[in-house]
């Protein structure tokens, strides 16, 4: 062969093409970037990475894209590609990493509409459960972290998914295998805290978890109300039809035959009130006072508002029967397994005492479910209860509550009917809005019903009352009080009324509102039909 046939030559030319624009069109970022110039799907994508500084980075750089003013609608336009890759590091080994992820849960919630959020309800119920119930014991304390976050952040998610998330939270402080009677309560306890201030932690849970589910249950009954009342302005000539037009609702077959419906609040029931009672028993074994009376350290007295705000709520919850429950069947219940536990360890000592200010409101919900599982009180149960419903630290809707149910016991005395009522006077005084307006209802309701010393008082000094208030909507609360009293011949407000007469005049007519002048007028009316009576 001729030379140098068979020898492979190396050397290549290559010539370098550059495309104009190129590099920079491969670097824009739709959205906002980070100062490291990442945008959202590159933060994300860091956070799934094996590196702890990987993922702790990609976390630094989401908290940095979330506060900016545009993020509302990034979060929307992104969400469930969001929380896809951010829910699962709040079960991260790391607790600087699990804590940063859960502190970015408000900041991606805050934006976000509730129908947008549902379709994921079943993602954040299943890394929520998976947190509280971890095997490591401080991944379960973060969990009760991410639990407050989404009662502040996404009310109506605690509402659909409380009965999934109540066992899996008392299962923290639960020893299902202790006992063959039920679930017993866990020694558990960490290096930072003790079992009791576990406890108190696990079950302030629980009480705002049944605390949302109520509330939402009043709008839904409000609302379902406000749909049924119809207006309708009269006008010369105008229809009115007997029988609606709408089609009568289709009754299927099935509807007639016998059901078995099983109520979740009755299982939720059966699985914490025996946790309640031990956990209740056990702190007061551990108190260094050796008579164990009404006297709590401030500890313990967190402890019974706890425990009283979700035996109460529980009870509550039962007897509404929205979960298909029977209300006999509950009441059955609690009188044969729980009435006498409740009785000898929650009722008895009553009233407590302690350094803190929650005894009195932990007294005030006893003594509102005590009236609600007792048919019949005895004399001396009646003048605690009145005296608690006096106590200055109390909620003005617990106090409101609990004085309803006193007023419709016939087991009152005059005297104690008369306590109630000059509590619900003085909280008329103080309270603005909608504990105002339910406690003037029940107060006429007295005036009508028990026309006593205590109210007779109160309905004297209404019509003063009305001339120097000058809120337009209290005027016309006192107004329409007055209205319904004067409908019924009430002579004490009659003789009042007409007497302050000028002065309510002039005042009314001063304000020149057509419709306050026009009850003014209708009352005086009425008051005139009771004194010429």
């Amino acid at each position: 062969m001729p030379k140098g046939t068979n020898v492979t030559k190396t050397e290549f030319r290559v010539a370098k093409i550059v495309i104009p624009g190129q590099l920079g069109s491969s670097t824009q970022k739709s959205g906002p970037i980070t100062a490291k110039k990442l945008g959202l799907k590159d933060v994300l994508h860091k956070l799934s990475h094996f590196s702890l500084t990987v993922r702790t980075d990609g976390l630094e750089g989401l908290k940095e894209l979330l506060s900016f003013d545009s993020c509302a609608s990034m979060v929307n336009a992104n969400l469930a590609f969001i929380l896809t890759s951010l829910v699962p590091l709040t079960q991260d080994i790391e607790r600087k990493l699990r804590r940063l992820a859960i502190s970015l849960l408000p900041l991606v919630l805050a934006p976000v509409s509730p129908s947008l959020l549902a379709p994921l309800y079943s993602l954040l119920s299943a890394h929520l459960c998976c947190s509280l119930t971890h095997i490591d014991p401080r991944i379960q304390q973060d969990g009760l972290t991410m639990l407050d976050t989404l009662l502040d952040k996404s009310p109506n998610f605690i509402s659909s998914h409380y009965t999934s998330l109540l066992p899996n939270c008392l299962d923290q402080i639960s020893n299902k295998k202790g006992s063959g009677k039920g679930p017993s309560v866990a020694a558990n306890m960490s290096e930072n805290m003790t079992a009791l201030e576990w406890r108190v932690l696990v079950l302030t849970r629980v009480d705002r978890m049944l605390d949302t589910v109520m509330k939402d249950r009043r709008e839904i009954s409000s609302t379902s109300s406000v749909h049924l009342m119809t207006s309708v302005t009269f006008g010369p000539g105008m229809f009115c039809p007997l029988a609606s037009s709408s089609a009568p609702p289709w009754l299927s077959l099935s509807s007639l035959s016998t059901k078995v419906n099983t109520s979740s609040m009755l299982t939720n029931l059966k699985l914490v009130m025996p946790l309640l009672v031990e956990t209740w028993v056990e702190a007061r074994a551990i108190e260094t006072n050796s008579e164990k009376g009404s006297v709590l350290t401030s500890e313990v007295g967190d402890l019974l508002l706890c425990e009283a705000g979700v035996m109460d709520k529980l009870v509550t919850l039962a007897l509404v029967n929205t979960e298909g429950g029977d209300n006999c069947l509950v009441m059955k219940l609690i009188k044969q397994k729980y009435l006498i536990d409740i009785q000898r360890h929650f009722l008895l000592p009553l009233p407590y005492t302690s350094l803190g200010k929650s005894c009195d409101q932990a007294n005030a919900i006893l003594c509102c479910l005590s009236l609600t599982i007792n048919e019949t009180m005895d004399a001396s149960m009646l003048d605690v209860m009145v005296g608690v419903c006096a106590s200055r630290n109390i909620s003005a809707s617990t106090r409101i509550r609990l004085a309803s149910q006193l007023l419709k016991r016939g087991e009152l005395t005059v005297e104690q009917r008369d306590m109630v009522v000059i509590g619900l006077v003085k909280l008329v005084e103080t309270n603005t809005g909608t504990d105002k307006v339910v406690a003037m209802n029940l107060l006429k309701d007295q005036a009508v019903r028990w026309p006593q010393a205590g109210v007779t008082t109160w309905l004297e000094h209404l019509p003063s009352q009305l001339v120097n208030t000058e809120d337009e909507g209290q005027v016309e609360l006192m107004l329409n009080t007055c209205l319904e009293l004067a409908k019924t011949c009430n002579k004490t407000l009659a003789r009042q009324f007409l007497s302050s007469w000028p002065a309510i005049q002039g005042s009314l007519e001063a304000s020149n509102k057509t419709s306050h002048i026009q009850k003014m007028n209708f009352i005086k009316h009425h008051c005139d039909v009771a004194i010429g009576a």
